[in-house]
């Protein structure tokens, strides 16, 4: 489960359309968030106008990830770049989260079939 602002969305990276999802849009967004950096950001920092696109970008993510309007819900401010990275940084915590709780799982059986 991500909660974002309380807002519930469910997530589930064990799930494999969710981690279809995931993987193909989280791809998408770091892909256009380069290129538009590559070439806009020459100085190593962006205005308003690419505060603006990339807040586009993370709640495009959003919104395929979850769902048309998802990032509506989400986020207070139109285009507050910050809210969205911290939000992105939320989600890839619960991903490895899961990752972690279901490696260890699968450790766990792992020895109960060997103490047989």
């Amino acid at each position: 489960m991500f909660i974002w602002n309380e807002e519930r969305f469910a997530f589930n990276i064990m799930d494999a359309e969710m981690l279809k999802k995931f993987n193909d849009t989280s791809k998408e967004m770091w892909k256009e968030l380069e290129e538009y950096e590559k070439k806009n950001a020459t100085t190593g920092t962006i205005g308003p106008e690419g505060v603006a696109y990339e807040s586009e970008v993370i709640s495009k993510f959003f919104d395929k990830l979850f769902g048309n309007g998802a990032s509506d819900k989400m986020f207070t401010s139109k285009h507050d770049l910050s809210e969205r990275t911290k939000a992105v940084k939320k989600l890839y915590k619960i991903k490895n989260a899961q990752l972690s709780t279901h490696d260890k799982t699968l450790n766990d059986i792992a020895e109960m079939l060997g103490a047989e």
